[in-house]
């Protein structure tokens, strides 16, 4: 049977291509389409196996009309058309359920083809299968159940990774976007170049500089010889940003210009240097409000923001808990002992009640430790750190939910805690005290955790201005932020 094709778009031109291109030269039935209203007349006659979709219309848009056709005929595959001004809202499509989408104009026709062939097998039923996608992504450590919340963001991924475009990676610490990143890098035209990460939080504003655009000899004391900057290092790779959010506004202005012209100046250096590098960029805070703050130039945001791709928190994905423990119990123990040991229900069902605020890497290393403190093929709760057996006797005690998020006011959790605390101390029964002191800590944790982040919120995600603000060293914020109470 030959696949029926809906072409919608209101340039003449583009109709008669794909006339040509698909029913001329392939033989398939081709509609086209020059405006909304003929596409809707078009889509309420006939069933269609692929429709090609420009996303803008003089009279509709075309992320509007893609919910029109998967309302209608949701086995009707969709290819978003769009130059790279709008390259933002085709990624927007594809997370409503757009296969693809195909920029203007088409000048790689075997690439086009192929698209449109991998489209149609896929509206044919022989659809890539869920676990796929997982496979690869489990190369790299990223861990998931096949309904994980993980899955679409690792398929708009995966889409993006072939296209030269700069991506934003946003998610709390923990959440494994270092790990996004590299499955990014690896399915791309440039997984054979180098990819490099580096930390904008771990260096002085001095450092930094050198560290990513590199010096000249002589440009500082100590500068004995040229050194190429990680932007050079990266060439023709990927670069990866973690906590874009702490580089100076010195260092944002000069990563704008290297994202707009591809050239950099090494310190103390003369003539530009040309680079090739895809970046992308990782932060735990939210740049928008960084922008309004004004601690974060607002051209460098859209510069990083074509792609952004949000991490969940473990504590959305619960049902990724049960494949990550098996993966760092299968990491952890010798491989002699990796079929015969197991958690004890009871240790299994309280890692799998826990919150994890420091999401997957968190999990890691309770699991890691649990390893090491196994005195049989058994890992019982005896294994477990405090904060997880303190907060499943909480959480039993007064039939709670999860404590609130360390981003909630400090008013809220506070609240939290004391009316649950207050009910277990009512109870009828007698009373945990080890369960007791280690909620009791357990609320300390949270309620430090979350005046550190109320600081740097306020200082849009500036840990400098926050560590000021909270009278604290920058290191020690780190400490309360990723540390304390794990």
């Amino acid at each position: 049977m030959l696949p029926q094709i809906l072409v919608i778009d209101d340039d003449v031109e583009v109709g008669n291509f794909f006339v040509f291109f698909l029913q001329d030269e392939k033989n398939y039935p081709v509609t086209v389409a020059n405006s909304g209203n003929a596409a809707r007349n078009a889509l309420r006659t006939s069933s269609f196996d692929l429709a090609l979709v420009d996303l803008k219309l003089p009279d509709a848009n075309g992320i509007e009309l893609l919910k029109e056709i998967k309302a209608t005929n949701p086995r009707c595959e969709v290819i978003i058309m769009t130059g790279y001004s709008t390259v933002k809202s085709a990624v927007e499509a594809i997370k409503l359920g757009a296969y693809d989408y195909i920029d203007k104009p088409f000048n790689e026709l075997d690439e086009l083809e192929a698209t449109v062939d991998r489209a149609l097998a896929v509206a044919f039923g022989h659809r890539d299968k869920v676990p796929a996608i997982n496979r690869l992504a489990a190369d790299f450590g990223m861990i998931m159940a096949n309904n994980s919340p993980l899955t679409q963001v690792l398929a708009v991924a995966h889409k993006i990774a072939s296209r030269n475009i700069t991506t934003l990676v946003e998610g709390e610490t923990g959440t494994g976007k270092e790990i996004l990143a590299r499955f990014i890098h690896a399915n791309s035209h440039r997984a054979k170049n180098p990819f490099i990460g580096v930390n904008c939080s771990a260096f002085t504003e001095t450092l930094l500089e050198s560290e990513l655009f590199g010096h000249e000899k002589g440009a500082f004391t100590g500068a004995g010889y040229t050194r190429r900057g990680i932007f050079e290092v990266a060439d023709q790779g990927t670069l990866f940003l973690d906590e874009i959010g702490e580089a100076s506004p010195s260092i944002q202005a000069k990563l704008l210009r290297v994202l707009e012209t591809g050239e950099l100046m090494r310190v103390g250096g003369e003539k530009p240097v040309n680079v090739n590098v895809r970046v992308i960029a990782a932060t735990n805070v939210e740049l928008k409000k960084a922008v309004e703050k004004g601690f974060f130039r607002q051209d460098l945001f859209y510069r990083l923001d074509v792609v952004a791709l949000t991490l969940p928190p473990l504590r959305e994905r619960p049902g990724d808990i049960t494949p990550l423990i098996k993966f760092f119990m299968n990491k952890y123990l010798p491989a002699e002992e990796r079929k015969t040991t197991a958690f004890t229900p009871a240790a299994r069902e309280m890692l799998l009640d826990y919150a994890w605020p420091g999401n997957v890497r968190e999990l890691s290393n309770v699991v890691a430790r649990a390893v090491a403190l196994r005195d049989s093929t058994n890992i019982g709760v005896n294994t477990l750190p405090d904060k997880i057996t303190g907060y499943k006797r909480m959480k039993n005690g007064c039939r709670s939910l999860a404590p609130p998020n360390s981003d909630e006011s400090v008013e809220t959790v506070v609240q939290w805690w004391g009316k649950h605390l207050t009910e277990w101390l009512a109870a009828k029964g007698d009373i945990d005290l080890h369960g007791l002191t280690s909620s009791l800590n357990n609320m300390e944790n949270e309620v430090a955790r979350s005046i550190v982040s109320g600081a740097l919120a306020r200082a849009g995600g500036n840990r400098a201005a926050a560590a000021r603000a909270l009278n604290v060293t920058p290191r020690k914020l780190r400490y309360y932020m990723n540390e304390r109470g794990k």
